[in-house]
């Protein structure tokens, strides 16, 4: 039954251990930096709209960090929008969700997430995904 409870816990009820940088997550100011810094390695020049917002969870001790581009002509077909989930303390990419040239994808690359949908090519998952860490909801 214990193992139950374990298995069913959301991302955000998860503390996630990393002793090594435990200690950094402790300020909201931590995650800030750690957000421009991914927004700047990130940055597109020929992007129509750009954007980047975090936010810190002290449930998990966990940085999230949310980059929004869109990309190409606004009367053209061949354009792109993206929203792009990043861990703000190790850079990695959670999840992506997409919509290029009037197809959607997106996937969660969290092994702690348990998918909801593969409608849309996994769009649908990771959009709902991306929203409730920012969001700090429960899923």
């Amino acid at each position: 039954m214990c193992v139950l409870a374990i298995a069913d816990a959301t991302a955000e009820d998860r503390v996630y251990e990393n002793p090594a940088a435990a200690e950094d997550v402790q300020l909201p100011s931590a995650c800030a930096a750690w957000a421009q810094e991914i927004f700047e390695r990130n940055f597109i020049r020929s992007a129509l709209y750009q954007e980047h917002l975090w936010r810190y969870s002290p449930n998990t001790n966990r940085c999230y960090v949310v980059i929004r581009v869109q990309t190409g002509e606004l009367n053209e077909s061949s354009h792109r929008f993206g929203q792009y989930l990043y861990d703000g303390q190790t850079k990695e990419m959670l999840a992506f969700a997409q919509v290029q040239n009037g197809k959607k994808s997106g996937r969660v690359f969290d092994l702690h997430h348990r998918t909801t949908s593969f409608e849309n090519a996994g769009w649908d998952d990771a959009s709902e995904y991306i929203y409730a860490m920012m969001a700090g909801e429960r899923q």
